[in-house]
């Protein structure tokens, strides 16, 4: 169809359309009345014997008003919420009183609009307007959000997805308000699932899966008290600590070079006395060679199989080597080895993590990097390492920050609240999350002592 400015009735929904028809007609049965009651005046002053009736004719009409109302009624409460959606969008992009976001003039093609239901509870909006510029239909983000009202109102775009050839943009919306609510509570470790070793839970439906990333290294960042340290024990460390150690060497390494909170478990590695970290050096070493170790031996069974093997088909636990407050931890090593350490460096410890995020995926030995700032963070971290660091999450967000994690266009559709401490977007690369989200990171009641019960599972895991 073509575009009009002046075609107010077209970019309606049906219910508007056939409540004014019958509303149209009843005033017809009305006029009707009227009709009747004028010629039967005009026969009396005439002295004519014959009276006129319209009875029929009004009582007809009159039904018919009122059953097409009725009828509008049912149409409006028992069409499809994908058919819904699509009126609203339609009438948002196409009634010029709404500004004419595609910048579409008198005689040209019209926007096709689409709407699909998708698994995740939401809905796919494909939008199609050949006259249109395709950077004005790639940049509805918010006029689809703005025009999703009532019913629809806690529903937002989520994602999209630009067609290569240009022909159409998909949005994807969702209910973030019901997704904003969602949030596991862990009264204690017992709540925490562990239900299959290679899956880290953010909440039932929504976990991590070792098994799928590509890119299986972490990046936390988030200011002080933003919910990332608990989100680092409840999500990462406890879930593989309750799993405990394998028969090929595992690991769970702790780093803390702030010696806050965390260097008071056990097992949790902090600068001595002196401030030096060669015991962490040494530590990053051990967790390098036990990937080696594992790979090897990864490799010798594929051989005797003649096929490629996976870390977790060999029943491996994931190895992990967490470290606090990236920034702080890099400050600590000497910037060049002494003449009496000459393996004592930052290039050094630089060295090691770029083999273990490069390198150690394949034989199931992750890092998970934690800072305060996205923006230091990043611009800290080697461009290998980053790149390797397929599960990204920034807590309490904001859209400067979210900046530097990923590009404009992954968050342009991301709304801005009010965070709280556990608040976070994320993405993850395995398929399934890797547009950037929004999810609640788990919470823990008060009487959860987390820095306990990881205390207690690392020494379970060294001791076993």
């Amino acid at each position: 169809m073509r575009w009009r400015e002046n075609a107010i009735m077209r970019y309606l929904s049906p219910t508007p359309k056939i409540i004014l028809l019958g509303v149209v007609t009843l005033m017809i049965a009305g006029l009707v009345k009227v009709a009747e009651y004028g010629v039967n005046r005009i026969v009396q002053y005439l002295n004519y014997d014959k009276m006129f009736d319209f009875t029929y004719c009004f009582v007809t009409l009159f039904v018919s008003g009122f059953l097409i109302i009725i009828i509008a009624i049912i149409e409006k409460n028992t069409r499809s919420d994908a058919r819904a959606i699509r009126y609203i969008v339609r009438h948002r992009l196409c009634a010029f009183s709404y500004g004419n976001p595609l910048h579409l003039r008198d005689g040209e093609i019209e926007s096709s609009v689409i709407v699909k239901p998708v698994d995740n509870g939401g809905f796919r909006i494909r939008i199609k307007c050949p006259s249109a510029k395709f950077e004005d239909v790639a940049k509805l983000e918010s006029v689809i959000s703005d025009s999703l009202r009532n019913k629809y109102g806690d529903y937002a775009v989520t994602s999209k997805s630009e067609d290569v050839a240009g022909r159409y943009v998909d949005y994807f919306i969702k209910n973030v308000v019901d997704d904003y609510q969602k949030q596991s509570l862990y009264d204690s470790t017992d709540d925490i699932p562990s239900d299959n070793v290679t899956r880290l839970y953010i909440r039932d439906e929504v976990y991590i899966d070792y098994s799928k990333v590509l890119n299986a290294s972490t990046l936390l960042c988030g200011g002080t008290r933003s919910g990332k340290s608990t989100a680092a024990i409840s999500t990462f460390l406890l879930p593989v600590l309750k799993h405990g150690a394998d028969n090929y060497g595992s690991k769970v390494v702790v780093i803390d070079p702030k010696s806050a909170e965390l260097s008071q478990c056990s097992n949790v590695l902090s600068p001595d006395i002196n401030g030096s970290v060669e015991h962490i050096l040494q530590a990053t070493r051990d967790f390098n060679q036990t990937r080696i170790y594992r790979q090897q031996i990864i490799n010798d069974e594929g051989k005797k199989r003649s096929k490629v093997v996976k870390w977790f088909e060999m029943g491996m636990h994931p190895c992990l080597l967490f470290l606090d407050e990236w920034i702080s931890l890099v400050d600590l090593f000497p910037k060049k080895a002494s003449k009496e350490k000459t393996d004592y460096s930052l290039s050094d410890f630089q060295g090691l993590i770029k083999q273990i995020a490069t390198q150690g995926a394949s034989a199931g030995c992750f890092l998970v990097i934690s800072t305060g700032q996205a923006s230091v963070g990043v611009g800290g971290l080697d461009s290998v390492v980053n790149n390797a660091c397929g599960i990204r999450i920034l807590f309490k967000p904001k859209r400067d920050d979210a900046g530097f994690i990923w590009n404009s266009k992954q968050i342009e559709v991301m709304r801005e609240w009010d965070f709280v401490p556990g608040d976070a977007w994320y993405s993850i690369d395995d398929g399934i999350h890797n547009s950037v989200g929004f999810i609640k990171f788990p919470r823990m009641s008060d009487s959860f002592d987390e820095y306990g019960a990881l205390s207690e599972l690392m020494d379970k895991y060294y001791d076993n």
